[in-house]
């Protein structure tokens, strides 16, 4: 019996010989590792999700890069073919391996169809694709899954955070989750690199509001009224002056509102309770 395990045990030791060989010279892996690192709690929660993750340690990478360089020096050194036995064998101890994955396995998805699964599948086929965690993110925020998309879009802001829309979609699940401050801190960035959003500037003082910080969210209603008029934005102005004790404002923010749109009742109703005061 020892006569037939003996062989296997050296032919064991020989890969993992190989495998170290090829270790030793792969300075390249090593780098692209250290390019591919990110932040490590963003990649964590996709992990959680089923997403796949792009960062991965030089180890990992290393021994993946290793594992397929040996199975085809090792296919090469002992003409193995498909069907044979050992090679058989040697695949299904390399497929357990992380990193190896099956090149032909390609799951016919329909564009028709539009639920969680289809977005993770598409994104396990193109990990690096960020359109697909946006396509992603834009599902749970419409489903109002307001948790799932804070995660995607934290990860895609950590990727690109040069992005006004990421940082706008980010800071409203921050606001949708009542983390007031963090959506008030995001808005901010999403504005510092596209200042041409009113209703981005409307949102950012509804998040300084929600955080109990009305005398800042005025300015910012007020940039959203003079880059748009609309009622809303002079609702708003309206509503932080009477928290702030300035009736006059208040009611000539009203009156504004009420000249773009004359049948709006709430507005009537909101003027004449000021004009009482």
């Amino acid at each position: 019996m020892s006569y037939q395990i003996l062989p296997n045990i050296i032919f064991i030791f020989s890969i993992l010989g190989i495998v170290l060989i090829i270790l030793r010279r792969l300075p390249e892996a090593g780098a692209e590792a250290g390019n591919q690192a990110e932040e490590a709690e963003a990649h964590e929660i996709l992990q959680d999700k089923g997403l796949p993750a792009q960062a991965i340690s030089k180890i990992k990478v290393a021994v993946t890069f290793a594992v397929k360089k040996s199975w085809n020096f090792i296919l090469e050194a002992k003409d193995l073919k498909p069907h044979a036995a050992a090679g058989y064998k040697m695949k299904k101890l390399f497929a357990a391996l992380p990193g190896f994955k099956k090149q032909d396995i390609h799951p016919v998805l329909s564009a028709d169809v539009k639920n969680e699964q289809y977005y993770l599948d598409q994104i396990k086929q193109e990990p690096k694709n960020l359109t697909l965690y946006d396509a992603l993110g834009k599902f749970y925020l419409e489903a109002e899954n307001f948790g799932d998309a804070k995660d995607i879009y934290q990860y895609l802001v950590n990727h690109q955070p040069a992005s006004p829309d990421f940082q706008a979609r980010l800071a409203y699940c921050f606001f949708q989750t009542k983390n007031y401050e963090r959506a008030a801190e995001h808005y901010q960035k999403s504005l510092a690199l596209d200042s041409t959003q009113p209703n981005r500037y409307y949102n950012l003082g509804l998040s300084l509001e929600s955080a109990g910080k009305t005398a800042e969210s005025v300015e910012h209603f007020e940039h959203a009224a003079g880059l748009e008029p609309a009622p809303k934005f002079y609702v708003s102005l309206s509503a932080a002056y009477e928290k702030l004790g300035n009736t006059d404002k208040a009611r000539e923010a009203l009156q504004l509102a009420q000249k773009l749109d004359p049948d709006n009742e709430s507005v009537k109703e909101k003027l004449e309770k000021l004009v009482k005061i």
